[in-house]
């Protein structure tokens, strides 16, 4: 595989009618309810635990009785249910140049996928191509192109499909941040950053989505974040983007159960030690101070294959997101707001960068 640069146009090219916006689409489902996925095996064991507790609390039936049956009932729902086979073919990743998506490009170069590796920075997808077919020899197919910009992704849709690929796994990984106030903030970068995050993702998932439906089978992966599942103060937008796609890939889930040949999970990464995070200059805040909280790349993107190899709807990278995702969901919102505005607030420390080369993680695959 070789290499190729996309650019697109400015906002010239021809808008949708206002007949297409107005008319939008007919109200349809072909969402399937009864389906034993991980949505259902949920519920079971939610109404098994209320069923067991009310039967307790009501003084029934003996605790010693009804607890270690409930206990076998949860357990061989859980164990029986069934797991999608691992993803086969080819995988494109957006923003496969560095941290997650370059370590998420390492994993499945090393389980034999061939790859469309997407992202801005040319010299940085060159390194990881050579890294990957010099280390795993698979083919790798290099795109530059900014997925910010109106009209990128069906511009990189239409650039796969012409050149004969048959995409089989989709990761969205590509995202834009920036800390700080919402109102100091550029007005370009919160429209770039909101079009990267939502717009190019959205877009995406439905033009390779509708491939894999036809074929009737696939796999996507969203990286969201713990962002999703918090108000922020001074990284209101970034977090605010993470709720969409939450929100988002959640509800895809459940229209996806008319296709039990179509994985769709969605990767909830905390604080990790990216470019990602120095560019949105997110490593000056609190957040990045607390000891333990920034986690390695690797280790989030191995959360982030196991878990679509297991079928999970959603996958933490950590249990210290587990954690926060749901502590943020039982406090007061007062004290919600309070804390992400002090864990999102500036720190005079100055965090150290995080490795930028590639060429030097070639000479070091294992590291």
């Amino acid at each position: 595989m070789s290499q190729a640069r996309l650019t697109v146009e400015e906002h010239t090219e021809k808008q949708p009618s206002h007949k297409a916006i107005d008319l939008g689409n007919q109200a349809k489902s072909k969402t399937a309810w009864l389906v034993f996925d991980d949505i259902n095996v949920d519920l079971l064991t939610f109404f098994t635990c209320v069923t067991t507790l009310s039967s307790i609390a009501l003084g029934k039936t003996p605790w010693k009785l009804v607890i270690p049956a409930a206990a076998v009932g949860i357990f061989l729902f859980r164990s029986v249910f069934p797991r999608p086979k691992p993803p086969q073919g080819l995988v494109l990743i957006t923003g496969a140049s560095s941290g997650i998506g370059a370590e998420l490009t390492y994993i499945f170069a090393s389980k034999g996928h061939d790859l469309i590796l997407v992202g801005r920075a040319e010299d940085q997808l060159a390194a990881v191509k050579k890294n990957v077919e010099d280390k795993y020899h698979v083919n790798a197919y290099t795109i530059a192109s900014d997925l910010s910009l109106p009209g990128s992704a069906k511009q990189l849709y239409d650039h796969v499909k012409n050149k004969g690929y048959i995409v089989n796994v989709l990761v969205n990984n590509a995202g834009l941040g920036g800390a700080g106030d919402t109102l100091d903030q550029p007005i370009e970068l919160v429209e770039r950053m909101t079009h990267l995050n939502c717009i190019s993702l959205v877009q995406l998932t439905q033009l390779f989505g509708a491939d894999m439906i036809q074929r009737g089978n696939g796999w996507l992966l969203h990286t969201s974040s713990v962002g999703g599942w918090m108000a922020s103060p001074h990284q209101n937008i970034y977090h605010a983007t993470k709720h969409f796609v939450r929100a988002f890939s959640e509800a895809l889930s459940v229209e996806l159960r008319a296709y039990p040949g179509i994985v769709n999970t969605q990767l909830m990464p905390g604080p990790t030690d990216t470019q990602f995070f120095t560019r949105g200059h997110a490593e000056h805040t609190i957040a990045f101070a607390t000891e333990g909280s920034v986690q390695d790349a690797k280790e989030v993107a191995w959360a982030g294959y196991n878990g679509l190899v297991a079928g999970k709807r959603m996958v933490a990278s950590s249990w210290g997101v587990v954690f926060t995702a749901v502590l943020f969901q039982l406090i007061p919102r007062s004290l919600h707001l309070s804390l992400a505005a002090f864990f999102n607030s500036p720190r005079n420390k100055t965090a150290k960068p995080p490795g930028k080369d590639q060429w030097q993680r070639g000479r070091n695959l294992e590291a």
